[in-house]
């Protein structure tokens, strides 16, 4: 007489890193704190949000076009916020924390390892 091993298969567990980058702090603080509420309901282990420091692009120009006058100079700046989330857990479990509305100039990049 054999028996039988009932074998409960439990979902694969993956690092998963949810990176967002804006240039508008607001926006990417909205995005985290869903994502973040959304990971909690769930029951996932979770890091997070890690603010990275904020990158400043600075360009320098000339007002002039065609160097006549005073030597005016003009500095445009754009600020890069980034933040990311760990989270361990199966992919399912992602795809329904990751279907949220998500705010017009935020950018979302899902990172999964092993």
């Amino acid at each position: 007489m054999s028996e039988e091993k009932k074998i409960i298969e439990e979902p694969e567990i993956h690092k998963i890193r949810i990176t967002l980058i804006s240039t508008k702090v607001k926006q990417l603080e909205k995005v985290s704190q869903n994502i973040i509420q959304n990971a909690e309901r769930e029951n996932l282990f979770k890091k997070g949000p890690v603010r990275m420091p904020t990158k400043t692009l600075r360009i320098s120009t000339r007002k002039t076009p065609n160097g006549e006058g005073s030597k005016t100079w003009e500095t445009y700046e754009m600020r890069i916020h980034k933040r990311y989330i760990d989270l361990h857990a199966p992919a399912q479990s992602v795809k329904k924390i990751t279907q949220i509305t998500i705010e017009p100039g935020v950018d979302v990049e899902v990172t999964i390892a092993a």
